[in-house]
């Protein structure tokens, strides 16, 4: 038996993309999980491997519930889990609506943290806790203040993950690009206009989940698409307010 895959926002983006990826892994099953479940199957369309859609918000303690529920009762063997649900939206944090900040909060925070807990003792050597962070958990990047922290954490809290599940023998990788050509831009740009210059170096979806399977297999902790991406991470990594400096300038 190989296991199944858990993959969360697998209805567009990376989340799909990753799909598409795992799709020949010769996996027992995938359980995509997104809110949008017209999108989910459209996506499952192109695969192979059996599919089952949890329509879900994981914004939501009754969405989070609901999918450590069904983990808990079926218990099925866990091979890849690939957190890609997540939210963003650029504004000043002191004048963004409170749903946007405790949303953002809940599905890039909470979500991971609860779905990794309810995957972990379902998952056996050699299995891959997969989880998309952001260039921005590097760098504290104006008007993205909320977002930025929220993937702060991840990465925080991926830190230490691997150390707690490296006994039970599984992966932990950060994907941590920065912008992807993905909804998730308009999303973002929906709640305040940008400067095109902010998205000048946006790599595909595909690069991404292509670079990040690689990096998997050669037993990485992190995977960094884009040299501008990996330049900037570098950037911030030493010098932290000269990173966020630059992204200001950004907006001009």
């Amino acid at each position: 038996m190989s296991g199944i895959a858990v993959v969360t926002g697998a209805s567009s983006g990376i989340g799909a993309e990753f799909c598409r990826m795992l799709d020949s892994r010769g996996l027992d099953g995938i359980w995509m999980v997104s809110r949008r479940e017209d999108a989910m199957r459209t996506v499952s369309l192109d695969l192979s491997t059996p599919c089952r859609f949890f329509p879900l918000d994981l914004s939501t303690a009754e969405g989070r519930d609901s999918l450590a529920s069904a983990l808990s009762e079926e218990s099925p063997e866990i091979e890849y889990l690939v957190n890609c649900a997540g939210l963003g939206r650029f504004g000043d944090s002191f004048s963004m609506d409170v749903g946007l900040t405790r949303s953002m909060i809940e599905v890039n925070v909470s979500s991971v943290v609860e779905a990794t807990s309810a995957c972990i003792p379902l998952m056996r050597p050699g299995s891959a806790v997969i989880t998309l962070c952001s260039e921005a958990a590097y760098v504290p990047a104006y008007r993205l203040s909320v977002y930025s922290a929220s993937k702060a954490f991840v990465r925080s809290y991926l830190d230490s993950l691997r150390y707690e599940v490296a006994s039970r023998g599984i992966s932990v990788l950060e994907v941590s690009p920065g912008w992807v050509k993905t909804p998730f831009i308009d999303g973002v740009k929906s709640s305040h206009d940008a400067p095109d210059a902010v998205f000048g170096y946006a790599v595909a979806p595909e690069d991404v989940v292509s670079k990040a399977m690689a990096d998997l297999g050669r037993g990485r902790k992190r995977s960094v698409c884009g040299l501008r991406t990996r330049a900037t991470i570098a950037l911030a990594t030493h010098f932290p307010r000269m990173a966020s400096w630059v992204w200001h300038r950004l907006w001009g």
